[in-house]
């Protein structure tokens, strides 16, 4: 139309030193163009983004296709991901010596990629774990990537961070190894401080004792009001703060996301917060925390736990989570192949929980599949052979603009 041959007049007088996007912009199809093929680089969509004519042509109205390009780019960024651009990374920002960034970069690109991670995220991710945080670049290197492949946000990060740093009273490396637990189950780090004032005023525990339980907690998805609430109760049956605490925790663990919580305990199973405090009944906690929370597919197509539902629906929560599908979770196992949460039950028997902990967090629900699999999925995804089946199998193109546009 003569307004995209605008926009692209535009774009080739304001980026001709950018040779990728350069070279989109001048096909004759331009919305067509394969992304496995010819990928941009995520600096070249940036300083597009950035430009008056897109809010000037209103590019999610009628730029729609022009932006589905663009969104599907953003989506699939990582297939710009490779050995050599992971390789560079971890020497620039991680500090490795040639030998060892090259190792690190064969070990965890299709992992990356399974995650779907750009460079900008794994850049802003270093900053999250290094600035102010009095961790060494040897220390941040030895965690990164396992950190990097739970789909760890740095926002949420450094989120968690912060409130453990600055309301809690942790130190910061104390606050760093705290943040990576919470940032990569993940649970919301907005309660955190309400969490600690609860903990260490109303409920008197020691700063050590509430600096663990804080995590915990939080951890267990357990909310400080339903805490508060049930302390009222509890603080009036016993002169011991402790046992009032473990009371008072027993109950809100039952009440919490609107009594929605669940977990995947070691025979495989959903089992509610009080189900695992019947059978496990003192130990429940610990085994509570071992065990992966349910997950729920929402109406964009994305997985969310009980918590984010109810932070999202408020009151009509329960409603859209009983009518939502159980999620998949798909993780990427030490094989190189993607399996689903009731996959890794299946073919793990006793020690799924360990090795899905382990696994990779699977964004791109079409890495790591096999042909048969691949082919299972026509709609959203596509076989092209690279010489390894592990990454052989990819998102269409349309697909991967869906999530965005």
């Amino acid at each position: 139309s003569p307004t995209t041959t605008k926009l692209l007049q535009h774009l080739r007088k304001t980026l001709t030193n950018n040779t990728h996007l350069l070279y989109f912009s001048k096909q004759p199809t331009f919305a067509k163009q394969s992304l496995q093929d010819k990928p941009l680089q995520e600096k070249s969509l940036l300083f597009l983004c950035k430009q008056p004519a897109f809010a000037k042509n209103k590019v999610f109205g009628k730029m729609v296709r022009l932006t589905a390009l663009l969104s599907a780019s953003l989506v699939g960024l990582t297939a710009a991901m490779t050995k050599e651009s992971i390789a560079e990374f971890a020497r620039l920002s991680l500090y490795a010596n040639r030998t060892e960034a090259d190792k690190l970069a064969a070990a965890n690109v299709k992992k990356v990629n399974a995650a779907r991670l750009s460079e900008k995220h794994l850049t802003d991710l270093f900053w999250a774990m290094y600035f102010n945080t009095l961790l060494s670049r040897d220390e941040v290197r030895a965690q990164f990537f396992s950190v990097a492949e739970d789909g760890v946000e740095p926002e949420v990060l450094k989120a968690f961070r912060q409130s453990l740093y600055y309301d809690c009273d942790m130190n910061a490396k104390q606050a760093m190894w705290a943040a990576y637990e919470l940032a990569g189950i993940p649970v919301d780090p907005a309660p955190v401080k309400e969490m600690w004032d609860f903990l260490y005023n109303s409920a008197e525990l020691p700063k050590p004792e509430a600096h663990r339980w804080v995590v915990d907690l939080s951890a267990a998805g357990i909310e400080p009001k339903a805490l508060s609430d049930a302390w009222t109760v509890q603080k009036g049956s016993t002169s011991d703060n402790l046992e009032a605490l473990e009371k008072s925790v027993y109950t809100a663990a039952t009440t919490s996301a609107g009594g929605l919580l669940a977990r995947y305990a070691k025979d495989g199973h959903l089992y509610s917060a009080l189900q695992f405090q019947q059978y496990y009944s003192d130990a429940w906690l610990v085994e509570w925390l071992e065990s992966p929370q349910e997950k729920r597919v929402a109406n964009d197509g994305k997985e969310y736990s009980a918590q984010e539902f109810q932070k999202y629906y408020g009151g009509n929560a329960a409603s859209y989570w009983n009518q939502a599908s159980e999620a998949p979770q798909r993780r990427m196992a030490e094989d190189g192949q993607t399996y689903t949460i009731h996959e890794f039950i299946s073919y793990y028997k006793g020690d799924w929980q360990t090795k899905f902990d382990k696994a990779t967090f699977v964004a791109d629900e079409c890495a790591g599949l096999n042909h048969e699999g691949c082919d299972g999925l026509p709609q959203t995804c596509q076989w092209k052979w690279t010489g390894d089946w592990t990454d052989s199998c990819v998102l269409k193109a349309s697909t991967a603009a869906a999530f965005l546009v």
